[in-house]
């Protein structure tokens, strides 16, 4: 009995620790269409002050870089988060409303691509700079993210906005440079970006890159960038 009372008492502190750090959402790979030209993606959490468990789930034409119309989807639930529970129910619940669309995008949830690099997530290390090799077809990729953090004269935190620059080397020795993102759209009240992973689909033709988007209060949020590289 004091054993399972440590144990719940370890857990709380945990969840109370985390939630005190700020709401950090779950990055879900959905998968893409078999030829890569649409990427689907959510996330999901809990929100505490309002005890409501949330999900987002996003279809993107990775070609245009942008969300194919209709095809946003968002879900609050209300529920209680017990200490050692996960909250993927709310995403679970809202893929219920995303099946249409799904399938007429064909999209495969076996299809979830190749990661081309991913985060140490127990790292604090944010890199502004990344240089990596798919070993796979042996091209070779260098990315820059660029950022611009806007404060008001009493150095608070107002907007902020971002862009990446991306050299791609084929395996023959091609290099061809991309920029990607949108540097004159502005976030209110987000701090900073960081590259979570890079994605390539099935076919090693279509780039997708994870950001995470943090605000003032340490919460976080995804987003992607991406492109058609064949």
């Amino acid at each position: 009995m004091k054993k399972r009372l440590i144990l719940l008492l370890i857990l709380s502190f945990t969840l109370a620790a985390a939630l005190s750090a700020g709401d950090k959402a779950e990055f879900v790979n959905l998968g893409f269409s078999p030829d890569g030209r649409y990427f689907l993606f959510g996330q999901y959490g809990f929100n505490e002050e309002y005890s409501k468990s949330y999900a987002e789930i996003f279809l993107v034409d990775v070609e245009t870089n942008l969300f194919v119309n209709g095809g946003v989807f968002k879900g609050e639930y209300v529920s209680s988060l017990e200490p050692g529970q996960s909250t993927d129910g709310a995403l679970f619940t809202l893929l219920e409303s995303v099946v249409s669309v799904k399938n007429k995008y064909h999209i495969d949830y076996l299809k979830k691509g190749r990661p081309l690099y991913i985060r140490i997530e127990e790292s604090e290390e944010s890199l502004e700079s990344l240089d990596f090799r798919d070993f796979e077809t042996g091209s070779h990729y260098l990315l820059d993210l660029n950022q611009d953090v806007k404060s008001d004269s009493e150095g608070t935190l107002t907007n902020s906005s971002f862009f990446i620059d991306l050299s791609y080397t084929s395996s023959a020795g091609k290099e061809v440079p991309f920029s990607i993102g949108h540097p004159d759209y502005r976030r209110k009240d987000i701090s900073g970006y960081r590259i979570e992973r890079v994605i390539t689909d099935p076919e090693g033709h279509s780039i997708v890159i994870v950001l995470a988007k943090i605000d003032k209060d340490l919460n976080v949020r995804y987003m992607v960038e991406t492109l058609k590289i064949q």
